[in-house]
């Protein structure tokens, strides 16, 4: 992508991020409302991430944690948030950059946000940033208690969970809704 040009990929990815900080920020100073629960995937082999070296070993490239019932001290600025969570009733504290978070999800109201990287092009696929609408955990999620639930994951051509044949694409919203209509 030339120097001079906007990459708008980045804007959204840092926009969507800004919608997961202040989801974090709510449960952080309010606790979660309602049935609200948060599914935060990301990589435990980016530079800046702080995890026990035993669950480093355990999920050698990516870990999804659970906030729901037993989480600790979830604080959030400008880089990323860190908790404490408990993992074979042992607490540990993990510091998440929001660079490493690959995907979001509150399943509660079937809401979800995955970051991917940009093509080498700059541009990024909105289906890829919508994020998954069916509800479902992503794969190899990492309760609170360091146990995993397998999802199986399924590709957008084969049958979804109540086989009706739409996979985890993504949405795709039309800014037509959004314009002021003169």
């Amino acid at each position: 992508m030339p120097s001079d040009a906007i990459d708008y990929g980045e804007l959204m990815q840092d926009a969507l991020k800004g919608v997961m900080r202040a989801a974090l920020h709510i449960a952080a100073n309010a606790g979660l409302p309602g049935r609200h629960h948060f599914y935060v995937t990301f990589r435990t082999d980016h530079p800046d991430i702080q995890i026990a070296p035993h669950l480093r070993a355990q999920y050698a490239e990516e870990m999804t944690v659970v906030l729901q019932h037993q989480f600790e001290t979830l604080t959030i600025d400008d880089a990323g948030f860190g908790v404490t969570l408990r993992f074979n009733r042992r607490p540990e504290r993990i510091q998440i950059p929001f660079d490493a978070v690959t995907a979001f999800v509150d399943p509660a109201v079937n809401f979800a946000l995955h970051f991917q990287p940009q093509d080498g092009e700059g541009a990024t696929n909105l289906g890829d940033i919508g994020g998954r609408t069916d509800g479902q955990a992503p794969s190899g999620a990492a309760a609170s208690d360091g146990t995993a639930t397998p999802q199986t994951p399924t590709s957008d051509d084969e049958p979804g969970p109540d086989g009706d044949g739409d996979g985890p694409g993504g949405t795709v919203v039309s800014l037509d809704a959004f314009r002021n209509k003169k």
